[in-house]
């Protein structure tokens, strides 16, 4: 296990910069996530870290160690790329075998190491195949095996995943971040994927225009984002601009589009000057049909809006429905979990949304 300091790392390409005075500090044996869009700057990095691009100026230290110029195959670092890169030539085995054969490792040796890495990626069965006669889980598998077998203190992760379907990407996800505490090596995991970085992450880098606007556990990521950018990035939001805004003895009150009128906590932690936007996660939101009496009423402690039901979409385990807000340019999102119980939203109806007024956070 090794510790990865990156101090003040920036990357120009003309008067382009790409990466901006970057400074990450990843502890021995975590995985860090760098997540973010494309151009963000995130594959710059990796790359930087992996020897591959040379930086403008910064440091990589890697256990004390200057890496900055220190050419790519001398810096004891393991790379799995998007592609698999493997030779369609070899057999797995051979596959696997490449990297020990070139870093002069005993013939006597490299037959246990390489089943062994095999074995724990589930693929020992299928060590005389060639690449082309497998599925692309199992060609990442390999790619996979072929990094560990080397035991590298660091490992690289270019976007592995991004080749393959949904449900495969959550199976290997899950593998990686149980092989990387299996084997203790600290770990960079790049991916535009939010759940995939949530997934695999003891923490995350969202980067956005070559900086990172903010570090921290998935759970932080999520329930506590630092700017509008982070809360529409990761995951689903419904986040809106606000006006009128006032303090009230430990809350905001304010308008959103249309009038509506909301309140939100500020324990003292929030911004000191009157926020500009307001976001509620769509899983934190009840709704049902506008009942008769129930007008403009806000139950204590809950804030609530009234809107006309765009759309139902079933996924299996939930429901996310749309509602037509007036005023409001997007639809309100509310995400509900299927309870098998009788489901009774129609389109084009009137309905009324709930959530208490602590999951309501500003910006």
């Amino acid at each position: 296990m090794s510790q990865l300091i990156i101090q003040d790392l920036v990357k120009q390409y003309g008067s382009n910069t790409v990466v901006q005075n970057l400074n990450i500090a990843v502890e021995s044996g975590e995985m860090l996530s760098l997540l973010g869009p494309s151009g963000c700057g995130k594959t710059t990095t990796l790359r930087m870290i992996a020897g591959m691009h040379s930086p403008t100026s910064g440091s990589i230290q890697l256990d004390g160690r200057e890496l900055t110029h220190v050419p790519p195959h001398k810096r004891d670092v393991g790379l799995v790329f998007q592609n698999y890169a493997l030779f369609p030539h070899l057999t797995v085995f051979e596959n696997v075998a490449f990297g020990l054969k070139r870093h002069g490792v005993p013939k006597g040796e490299i037959k246990g190491r390489v089943m062994g890495a095999l074995e724990s990626v589930q693929l020992a069965n299928l060590a005389e195949r060639y690449p082309a006669q497998m599925s692309g889980g199992q060609q990442q598998r390999v790619a996979l095996a072929r990094t560990l077998v080397l035991k590298p203190p660091l490992v690289l992760f270019d976007e592995p995943l991004s080749n393959l379907d949904a449900k495969l990407r959550q199976a290997l996800g899950i593998e990686i971040r149980a092989l990387q505490r299996e084997y203790g090596f600290t770990g960079i995991f790049v991916t535009h994927d939010q759940e995939e970085a949530m997934t695999i992450s003891d923490r995350i880098a969202v980067m956005n225009g070559g900086r990172i606007v903010q570090m921290g556990t998935p759970q932080e990521i999520y329930m506590h984002p630092a700017d509008p950018f982070v809360a529409d990035f990761v995951g689903e939001s419904n986040l809106f601009p606000v006006s009128a805004v006032q303090p009230a003895a430990g809350y905001w009150r304010f308008e959103l589009p249309g009038g509506h009128r909301l309140s939100a906590e500020n324990a003292g932690n929030g911004p000191s000057a009157p926020p500009a936007h307001a976001m509620i996660r769509p899983e934190a939101v009840l709704v049902q049909r506008q009942p008769q009496d129930a007008g403009d009423t806000e139950r204590q402690g809950y804030n609530r809006l009234i809107g006309e039901v765009a759309f139902i979409n079933y996924t299996g385990s939930s429901y996310l429905i749309g509602l037509n807000v007036k005023g409001l340019d997007s639809h309100f999102i509310v995400r509900m979990q299927n309870t098998r119980k009788q489901f009774d939203l129609r389109l084009g109806e009137a309905a009324v949304v709930e959530w208490p007024i602590h999951e309501t956070l500003t910006f």
